[in-house]
């Protein structure tokens, strides 16, 4: 038989060999082996996740056949004052067309957003406007219609899958006509008018969905052309030629094969001196950024949000970190284990076994206990996965997780990595030591003495433990704190209605204000505490020199009444025509302090100016919290023009809410044909606007456990280590006397200073962390003693409960036996 044949049998006989003993010793040893094959699963799961994370938001624009030659085209100030931004000029596309190295351009137009109405059927939706450029370009196909010709005509749209099957059904959506009102669901700009009707579309294409994800997410197209008619109509503002507006466009190049970044990069360079002189007072510059550059970019104007590369960065190093504990953990409970397999390997060596063989023997038993963690890894990641995407932040996100044959195959490197990482250290000191002088004296061992790596390790581990444990009490009780939040006016049982026009409010509210289930019906521009904020500025009659920078909301007088805000001044404002100026306004305590007056009653009847025309204070209200937590309560001034009312905001009764708004939405439909029945429940909205504060504590709580469990393994470790050594001590100490409550206290009185030196670390670093982000919220809790005593108490108690245990059990052993053993 040939030699390297043989070779190979005896490698592979002796690999057979090192997994049978390795099983083996997890089987003889299960209380061993489970701790080490959770501690690494639990890591593990963890790690995963974030593996899928960052592999997610690599797979971007993937599939798009020509994706190393596309381009988007970024715009920046000259100065570089001000942020870059996704979009550009919208007659670039056009321009960079006459340029030889440039195969197609396209040009797209946002502001396309809002309710699409098929008979009695109303979707919401956004896209762009655009021409059949953007087929050649992207390569997107159509499932229905004709990619060449679908955007030649004026007021063509396509739409994709989804929203033809949400409004036909299984009908074919071609010719189809439908109509689009433009409603800024999607983003407010100052390019369109706010009761915008764009009219009847025909349905001239079907988007085939995307198989992958992209940074150009398209729900519908419609025809470059009809911007043209929407610009004579005063529906929206645009022009082909207008080069000063960066802000509304985007433009995507397909770049010829053999041709570079910086050929197209040169030709940008160009246009803008051209179309940016140094005497004109625009200057703006053109960037190419290819297309699988786009995520985790910090630029305004994106199409899609995604992490930004710093975050992934942050994402990539915690997963070596998470897993850089995990494995030592492994290693110290490895290590401590093995010292009771000194003459195993006594045995193999005087059979001849060498060093490598010894070596080997070791890591193998680490990578087997690795892939078992990965096979719970993956049981722990099937549970972790959705209560991840479950997190208010995925809509955002839209993380989207595919088990690719990649993603495995990085899975199970990663699990073999983790293996020959965690098992490195217990096979070198196995091998390379004697293991009768281990044996005999195992304090003399460099590095199982004084001081040692593993004790500032496990000091390390539990500073970040008890930081986090501090900071999870600390993000729940802030949370809890916001979420029951004193606003100063009733949330409760309050439904917004968004106005979409603001003709719906009036045949509304009329409609709806006979039924015995609504108490109050008013309309506002904007709930309060709901992120959105408007600002003016006003002066006082008597001194036009001073300014006072004041939030405004428009409403009508019966807001009051809905939002149960009192008035400690004055009257409330009267009842005005829509096209009426309004005369009066209604200022809070805090503006009567700003603006100096004694008290609020002497700043009743009181004029200021705002804007062009002189306004008189009609009343005071009490202080209420208008702007979102984070921030104070500021100088409010309440006014009331029609014209700027957003939602109709209703109070009812709270005995059959149900019913109320079944009630509210068959009225709506029969008064305001046009356009949806959009609602939220203001205590709701209010919640879903604070929701980021819930998933951060759900993160950092997670993470608090993640590293309670991985300090609790390291302490595990070196516990088991103190029992295994001990035993002889123990023995003589119990035949001369000492009993179970000594023997505990001796054994754990170490583990307890380094508990103390830990807290002693962690507790002022933790103070100042928190506080500084607490710093962040003006109406927040303090740092009470009993958060940082309830933290420090519960670590302390799993602590001494895991060494208790190890030198209980150590002190109940038989002296006898451990000395006759030792």
């Amino acid at each position: 038989m040939p030699s390297n044949i043989l070779l190979i049998i005896n490698t592979s006989a002796m690999f057979k060999n090192y997994f049978k003993t390795a099983w083996r010793n997890l089987i003889r040893n299960k209380t061993f082996g489970f701790i080490n094959i959770f501690g690494l699963a639990v890591s593990m799961s963890v790690c995963l996740l974030i593996i899928l994370i960052i592999s997610d938001q690599h797979s971007y624009d993937d599939l798009i056949a020509n994706h190393t030659r596309i381009y988007r085209i970024h715009t920046e100030s000259k100065s570089g004052n001000t942020k870059p931004t996704a979009s550009s000029a919208l007659p670039l596309a056009n321009e960079l067309r006459r340029y030889n190295g440039v195969e197609a351009a396209a040009a797209l137009f946002k502001n396309l957003d809002g309710d699409l109405f098929y008979h009695d059927k109303s979707i919401s939706a956004d896209g762009y406007f655009a021409d059949g450029n953007l087929f050649k370009v992207l390569g997107y196909k159509l499932k229905e219609g004709n990619a060449a010709t679908a955007l030649n005509r004026p007021r063509s749209l396509i739409i994709s899958e989804g929203l033809a099957k949400q409004l036909f059904n299984n009908e074919s959506a071609i010719s189809k006509i439908i109509t689009l009102n433009h409603t800024g669901v999607f983003g407010i700009s100052q390019t369109y008018s706010k009761d915008a009707t764009y009219g009847q579309f025909i349905i001239t294409g079907v988007l085939q969905d995307n198989p992958g994800k992209t940074t150009l997410p398209l729900k519908m197209l419609a025809s470059l052309s009809t911007i043209s008619g929407l610009a004579k109509d005063s529906l929206l503002q645009s022009a082909p030629d207008d080069w000063d507006n960066v802000w509304t466009n985007y433009t995507y190049v397909l770049l010829k094969k053999g041709r570079t970044k910086g050929e197209l990069q040169t030709m940008l360079n160009m246009i803008a001196s051209n179309k940016y002189p140094t005497t004109n007072g625009s200057n703006f510059i053109f960037i190419a950024n290819a297309l699988k550059e786009l995520p985790g970019q910090l630029v305004s104007n994106e199409t899609v949000t995604t992490l930004p590369e710093g975050v992934l960065i942050f994402l990539g190093v915690l997963c070596l970190v998470i897993m850089l504990c995990a494995c030592l953990n492994y290693t110290n409970l490895s290590v401590a284990r093995s010292l009771t397999r000194v003459k195993e390997v006594g045995v193999r060596k005087v059979a001849g076994a060498t060093q490598q063989q010894v070596f080997q023997q070791f890591i193998v038993e680490s990578i087997l206990t690795s892939f078992l963690a990965l096979l719970f890894a993956f049981f722990l990641l099937f549970f972790l996965q959705p209560v991840f995407t479950g997190l208010w932040l995925n809509r955002f996100f839209s993380f989207s997780f595919n088990y690719t044959p990649k993603i495995y195959l990085t899975f199970f490197l990663f699990s073999l990595l983790v293996g020959l990482v965690a098992g490195l250290l217990p096979a070198a000191y196995i091998c390379l030591f004697n293991p009768i002088q281990i044996f005999r004296n195992l304090n003399a061992v460099k590095g199982f003495r004084g001081v040692t790596l593993r004790k500032i390790l496990l000091v390390t581990q539990f500073v970040v433990s008890l930081i986090f444990v501090i900071s999870a009490c600390l993000v729940y009780a802030q949370t809890k704190y916001v979420f029951n939040f004193n606003y100063g006016f009733n949330k409760d049982n309050v439904v917004n209605i968004k106005l979409y026009k603001g003709g719906n409010y009036d045949r509304f509210a009329q409609a709806i204000s006979t039924n015995r289930n609504v108490v109050v019906v008013s309309a506002c521009a904007f709930p309060p505490s709901s992120g959105t904020n408007n600002s003016t500025l006003i002066y006082k009659a008597d001194n036009r020199k001073d300014s006072l920078q004041t939030g405004v909301i428009d409403i009508d007088g019966k807001c009051l009444n809905v939002w149960d805000v009192k008035l400690v001044a004055g009257n409330n404002l009267p009842v005005i025509a829509a096209d009426s100026i309004d005369q009066y306004v209604l200022i809070n305590q805090k503006m009567v302090s700003a603006l100096g007056y004694p008290s609020a009653a002497a700043a009743v009847g009181q004029q200021l100016w705002l804007g062009d025309h002189a306004v008189q204070i009609a009343g005071v209200v009490k202080d209420f919290q208008y702007l979102e937590v984070t921030r104070g309560i500021e100088p409010l001034l309440l006014r009331n023009r029609k014209r700027e009312f957003g939602y109709a905001t209703v109070r009812i009764a709270a005995n059959d809410e149900a019913a109320t708004i079944k009630f509210l939405q068959d009225t709506w439909k029969k008064v305001n044909r046009d356009t949806k029945f959009d609602y939220v429940f203001f205590d709701d909205q209010l919640h879903e606007f604070h929701a980021m504060l819930k998933d951060a504590a759900s993160i950092i709580g997670f993470l608090a456990s993640l590293a309670v469990i991985i300090s609790c393994l390291g302490l595990l470790g070196m516990a088991l280590y103190t029992a295994e050594t001990r035993r002889k001590e123990v023995g003589i100490r119990k035949v001369l006397g000492s009993g179970v409550i000594q023997i505990i206290f001796l054994l754990s009185k170490n583990y307890l200073m380094l508990l103390s030196i830990a807290i002693l670390i962690a507790t002022p670093v933790a103070y100042i962390l928190n506080n500084a982000w607490l710093q962040f919220f003006v109406s927040r809790i303090s740092i009470s003693p009993l958060i940082l005593v309830v933290s420090i108490g519960g670590l302390t108690c799993i602590c001494l409960c895991i060494v208790g245990l190890q030198a209980w059990n150590v002190s109940r052993l038989n002296p006898v036996k451990s000395l006759r053993t030792e």
